[in-house]
């Protein structure tokens, strides 16, 4: 869950928002397409293994690997924002 008391996290966030906010359309779209190509990689990748997360199953995992998937999640919002920042307008 995203955590609006934790500092360096809001400021993340709030610069992705800002960032995408202020990006052309069709960047802003390519960005958020990415991220959901991602989750459906992943969603593919594991229903190929016979694994599929129902969304009760799923909330029970992210609570059992909170502190990877929390890890995880804020280093992908830093690349995010790292990759938009780095493209030509």
């Amino acid at each position: 869950m995203y955590d609006p008391t934790d500092e360096r996290l809001d400021e993340l966030f709030s610069l992705l928002l800002r960032l995408l906010n202020e990006t052309p359309t069709n960047l802003a779209k390519q960005s958020l397409a990415r991220l959901f190509e991602q989750t459906a990689l992943a969603q593919v990748l594991l229903a190929k293994r016979g694994v599929v997360l129902d969304p009760e199953t799923a909330e029970e995992a992210l609570a059992e690997h909170w502190d990877e998937v929390e890890a995880l999640r804020n280093e992908l919002a830093a690349d995010a924002l790292n990759a938009i920042q780095t493209q030509e307008f």
